[in-house]
């Protein structure tokens, strides 16, 4: 991390947020790891939550389970929008995709940047986790870089409240007609922010680093990396756990 990202990271999780510039793999695994168990109702300790925000808000809008179950891969990051007039965006996470005997691959490492029209003033931070419900849109996700609401469509995913699902009868077979779910937070509260123009980049240097060799996101995601480093076998338990914890 350089000298920028550092103290601005530190003031992210003063002010009760996940760090938003991109650090190390094994933080953003953690990070992840962290995200995904406060989206889920799961009494699983995240690993290292010792780590990010000093303050633990809790999210009171779930993600139902049956969503994490179905799902073929996820995206799961934190970005800082701010603006006047227009607003921008950068961020990082990592990105996991579901393999054929439904394991789930190591993580690759992503960047987010986002330019758009609307009105916003001041800075906010959000926590942000995509499901991908299909293999043809995880699939898209494996580009270099890939723009939600432009190459994919994405709607704001459904929620459950107290453990109760707010769906219908599709949803709980797992029919989902939508490539992608969006679930997003800010400081643990839900925020209906719209992450159209979003663009997901591969961070190729930095998986090289984590997993020691020159490495592509289409053979992470196909589990086709020689060592899987421990934070990333954490993650890949903490998705586990979510799956199979009782409701």
């Amino acid at each position: 991390m350089d000298k920028i990202g550092e103290p601005l990271n530190k003031l992210s999780n003063k002010l009760g947020s996940e760090a938003f510039w991109p650090t190390s793999m094994d933080k953003e695994c953690n990070k992840a790891a962290r995200i995904l168990a406060s989206f889920c109702s799961t009494n699983e300790q995240a690993y290292h939550a010792d780590e990010g925000p000093k303050e633990k808000p809790k999210v009171l809008i779930k993600i139902p389970q049956k969503v994490i179950q179905n799902a073929v891969g996820l995206a799961i990051f934190t970005t800082m929008r701010t603006g006047m007039g227009f607003s921008t965006s950068g961020g990082a996470g990592v990105l996991i995709g579901r393999l054929g005997d439904g394991s789930w691959s190591p993580p690759s490492g992503i960047h987010v940047q986002t330019v758009g029209l609307g009105w916003m003033a001041g800075l906010d931070v959000y926590d942000c986790v995509v499901v991908i419900n299909s293999y043809k849109a995880l699939e898209a996700f494996q580009r270099v870089r890939v723009t939600l609401g432009g190459e994919i469509s994405v709607v704001a995913g459904p929620v459950g409240v107290g453990g109760i699902l707010e769906s219908n009868a599709d949803f709980r077979k797992g029919k989902y007609h939508e490539p992608v779910f969006t679930y997003v937070k800010s400081r643990g509260l839900y925020a209906g922010v719209q992450i159209d123009g979003t663009i997901i980049i591969e961070r190729n240097n930095e998986n090289a680093r984590f997993y020691g060799e020159e490495v592509r996101v289409q053979q992470i995601l196909a589990g086709q990396v020689r060592n899987v480093p421990l934070s990333a076998s954490l993650l890949i338990q903490m998705i586990r756990k979510i799956e199979s914890a009782l409701p």
